[in-house]
């Protein structure tokens, strides 16, 4: 019989909540206050706890690192999933306990083979803590973007203002390609990833940021196969149906990770300029009328699982010639 646990992870503090009460232990490096209260209340059984928490960045690294030390079992939730499960189970209110209380309840969900002992790869981390960061300083350079062409459209700027908004912007633009020039030498000059990095920069659309991104996703999912890896990007086709009342066919899931799919879709305008592969994949759903949209999810789709094979197999890519029936084939 093994312990469930439930934890909310916050950048202070785990909350955790099992079958009887909720504890609240600080998030510190190699978290001692939580290896001491396990003791307490579970003995010499204490590793055989089961934990189920949502990752929230960096936040969850203390947690992960004390798990792999200590050998014990874990299941990391899916954002949405535990939203989804959270409303029905009635939760209007969101606070940490309360998160705590529901990741516990989701336990008789699973089974023994969904909970594992979690990998620490640290050539992973660093290729995640480099496309986060050049997220989030293109994100804040379109901001400021799309705000100094509102303000000029709406009521004019300030002159000063606006220049001192440009030259904020040129220093971001900098900073990224910078940080693709250090990722560059990053997947380029490390050993072990340096055939890997290679082979994706080997496809046609896909550059040094995609290439970063497809292989932080691979490493830190070693295992997953095609349909799961289609899942962790949230390209993933999923039905809505209930009854004769709702048929909304088909969309993907958007349940993986978002700045993925920003960065496929930005491969994938490449790659049907330049990969014949996959601009004669897109030719050919829009001749057999799909819409725009629709092809272009089918090709990032495509190119994620090319990508993938590639990885798999430790391959270069070899563009091929296709013919019609071989269309709809990944690689």
């Amino acid at each position: 019989m093994y312990n469930y646990i439930g934890i909310d992870v916050s950048k202070q503090s785990l909350k955790i909540s099992d079958e009887t009460k909720e504890y609240d232990v600080p998030n510190e490096k190699g978290l001692k206050t939580l290896k001491k209260l396990f003791r307490k209340n579970y003995g010499k059984d204490w590793k055989e706890t089961r934990l189920i928490y949502e990752p929230t960045g960096p936040y969850s690294n203390y947690l992960r690192e004390f798990v792999f030390k200590h050998k014990i079992r874990i299941y990391e939730m899916n954002p949405k999933k535990s939203a989804n499960f959270a409303k029905a189970l009635g939760n209007r209110s969101k606070t940490d306990d309360i998160d705590a209380k529901m990741l516990y309840k989701f336990h008789v969900l699973l089974k023994e083979e969904d909970f594992r002992i979690p990998e620490i790869d640290k050539v992973a981390e660093q290729l995640g803590a480099y496309v986060s960061s050049y997220r989030i300083i293109q994100k804040t350079r379109t901001m400021l973007s799309n705000h100094l062409q509102s303000r000029e459209y709406e009521n004019g700027i300030d002159p000063k203002l606006k220049e001192s908004i440009k030259k904020e912007m040129e220093k971001l633009k900098q900073i990224e390609e910078a940080l693709e020039k250090e990722m560059e030498a990053f997947g380029r000059d490390n050993p072990e990833i340096k055939e890997d990095f290679e082979n994706l920069l080997s496809i046609k659309g896909i550059g040094v940021i995609s290439a970063t991104a497809l292989l932080y996703l691979f490493r830190k999912y070693p295992d997953a196969n095609r349909n799961e890896i289609t899942a962790l990007a949230g390209l993933d086709p999923v039905k809505r149906q209930s009854g004769s009342s709702i048929n909304g066919g088909r969309k993907i899931s958007k349940a993986g990770d978002s700045s993925l799919r920003k960065i496929l879709y930005v491969s994938c305008l490449s790659s049907i300029r330049y990969n014949d592969r996959i601009r004669v994949f897109y030719e050919y759903l829009i001749t057999n009328h799909k819409k725009p949209k629709v092809a272009l999810i089918a090709c990032m789709r495509k190119i994620l699982l090319i990508a993938h094979q590639i990885y798999v197999k430790k391959s270069e890519y070899k563009p091929l010639y296709i013919d019609n029936k071989s269309l709809c084939s990944s690689y």
